[in-house]
């Protein structure tokens, strides 16, 4: 029996069926176009890194195992060419076969532009429908402007038909990090908007529930959690730090939940900067946050098996 995560994980050409596919985004190009601080490009790889050194497959918390689960890994995804746009074309591609050969994809980010194309990789994948989705961060992303970087993904997404307004909820964001106009914007696509201060007075719990209740109403869904939506002491490597944000219990807590729901097919963990961190925390931190959405799936498993019976 496996005693330590990594040795669940196999390359992809050894798993053609798993229950999990993990990939990675090396991207920061996105960031930089914001005139955020490069580095994100190595998320992945230190992501990756703190997988193989810590985490068991036993969850206390949870009684859980994942010593039977199937967790494929195809890489990091070749975004070397000098066209952007076409990267992206790359992202949407290959995530989108991706989700239609497992049942759930982890990305592993990369700056968030990234969400932009796998996030219509899961459109795709779902036959062309609009899908639903959350992202925890401190920043709404949903910049109206013609480039593809880490500020307009999911304005992009919304402005473009690939996510519905109705089934899209922002958690975390930030009282003095945002416009008015991007809030306008989020009530005029009928999306929910859940500011930082609401989560840290009534609890993740409630406000995730009710996001992942709406994001999955009709069909599949995507949870991103961009790892600058907890606080600078908790996630110093980061493309855009700030003082305040989710504590590390809160970000295992959404993870958990979207990985019990299985309709929950993409789950991302964006904007992780190796260049700033101290001792590997922030990297730490972000394969905490991938392990408990496994415990998740495989709680989820679990259930569905016991009502078989």
């Amino acid at each position: 029996m496996a005693t330590f995560l990594h040795e669940l994980i196999r390359p992809a050409a050894e798993l053609p069926e798993a229950e999990v596919c993990i990939v990675g985004l090396p991207l920061d190009f996105g960031t930089v176009l914001e005139r955020g601080r490069g580095g994100a490009v190595g998320g992945p790889v230190a992501i990756r890194h703190e997988l193989r050194r810590y985490h068991k497959t036993y969850n206390l918390e949870h009684d859980i195992s994942l010593e039977h689960m199937r967790i494929a890994d195809v890489g990091d995804l070749e975004l070397h060419h000098t066209d952007h746009a076409a990267n992206h074309d790359h992202i949407r591609e290959r995530v989108g076969q991706l989700l239609r050969t497992y049942p759930r994809v982890i990305v592993l980010g990369g700056s968030h532009d990234g969400s932009y194309s796998s996030v219509r990789g899961l459109f795709d994948a779902g036959g062309g429908q609009a899908v639903g989705g959350i992202n925890l961060d401190a920043h709404a992303d949903v910049k109206d402007r013609p480039d593809i970087s880490s500020g307009t993904p999911f304005g992009k997404l919304l402005r473009e038909g690939f996510v519905a307004g109705a089934r899209f909820t922002e958690i975390g964001l930030h009282s003095n990090l945002n416009t008015r106009e991007d809030i306008d914007f989020l009530h005029e696509q009928a999306a929910h908007i859940v500011p930082l201060a609401h989560v840290q007075k009534e609890g993740m719990e409630l406000y995730l529930t009710r996001a992942l209740s709406r994001a999955t109403s009709a069909g599949p869904a995507f949870v991103s959690f961009d790892v600058d939506s907890c606080a600078e002491a908790y996630a110093p490597g980061v493309s855009a730090p700030s003082a305040d944000g989710f504590t590390p219990r809160q970000a295992v807590e959404v993870a958990f939940l979207a990985g019990k729901n299985e309709q929950v097919r993409l789950f991302e963990v964006m904007e992780l900067n190796p260049v700033y961190d101290r001792d590997h925390q922030t990297a730490r931190l972000a394969a905490t946050v991938i392990t408990a959405f496994l415990t998740g799936v495989a709680a989820a498993a679990g259930a569905r098996d016991a009502g078989r019976r």
